[in-house]
């Protein structure tokens, strides 16, 4: 059994029911899934029907050598949409002595979510009720919620430098494997690029520039044909570096771009 089945096995038997439950669980691509849980039908360890997915005699696989112990960040600072809880706020079927009060019918969520310290991705440094910081992986994202008493704990070392690194890998991967690296804090939100931080990034995009190994100029799309422009304008700045060695990155005040771009920006750069 290789890795993508064995994430998808302890998926399911932590009460993942649905595709939507594995990636939010596995952080696998959808394909991957797809075809983890078609080698598990044809073994006969998995059966799909109207009612999602049904374990049938799985093999048990070795539990997480971390245990979640004492800390209780993920009822305290996620988001739990399904009983009405928010985000940095105990959750109110959180019992101090008792743990959470619901557990044999608790959200999918609950059931699915393992943080990326239990899986063993982070040191000791990360453990959720020591840093304030959890960290989990979705299919496009590594989401970093950060608990509201340490709201800037994430730009701290090590934890920023680790975030960084994530980043950069993300936006290296090609087409649909790569990946976002997404940061909540209180009411605010950050994207990381490398070392560079995307305040409230919008819901159309992000174009960006490398400017060295590990920052990046970037520009938030207001919209559809604007983020389209901004890809254009990258493009053709990527164009004349390679043709000419060097090209200005245009200023603040350019920021929605129209076509063609290619004669401001030679004029620009000294090159016309």
């Amino acid at each position: 059994m290789d890795q993508a089945m064995l994430s998808v096995v302890r998926a399911v038997e932590a009460g993942a029911t649905t595709m939507k439950g594995v990636i939010d669980a596995t952080g696998l691509s959808r394909l991957k899934i797809e075809r983890a849980l078609s080698a598990l039908e044809k073994q006969k360890l998995l059966v799909r029907d109207g009612q999602g997915f049904r374990a049938t005699g799985l093999p048990k696989t070795a539990p997480n050598t971390r245990q979640c112990g004492s800390c209780n960040a993920c009822c305290d600072v996620l988001e739990v949409a399904a009983v009405d809880k928010p985000v940095n706020q105990l959750c109110q079927h959180w019992q101090t002595g008792t743990g959470c009060t619901i557990y044999d019918r608790r959200p999918q969520m609950c059931r699915s979510f393992v943080c990326a310290w239990l899986q063993g991705h982070l040191d000791d440094e990360w453990f959720p009720a020591k840093s304030g910081i959890i960290v989990h992986f979705s299919q496009d994202a590594v989401n970093v919620t950060v608990d509201d008493h340490c709201p800037d704990r994430w730009r701290e070392e090590p934890y920023f430098s680790k975030l960084a690194e994530w980043s950069l890998n993300g936006i290296r991967r090609i087409g649909n494997r790569g990946y976002a690296t997404l940061v909540v804090s209180g009411a605010n939100r950050f994207m990381l690029l490398g070392r560079t931080v995307v305040p409230e990034p919008t819901l159309f995009g992000t174009a960006f520039l490398p400017l060295t190994a590990d920052t990046f100029r970037f520009w938030k799309a207001t919209s559809q044909d604007h983020l389209q422009r901004l890809h254009e304008r990258i493009a053709e700045i990527e164009r004349i570096r390679q043709e000419f060695g060097s090209c200005v990155i245009p200023g603040n005040e350019d920021d929605d771009p129209q076509a063609p771009y290619r004669p401001a920006l030679l004029r620009l750069s000294g090159h016309v």
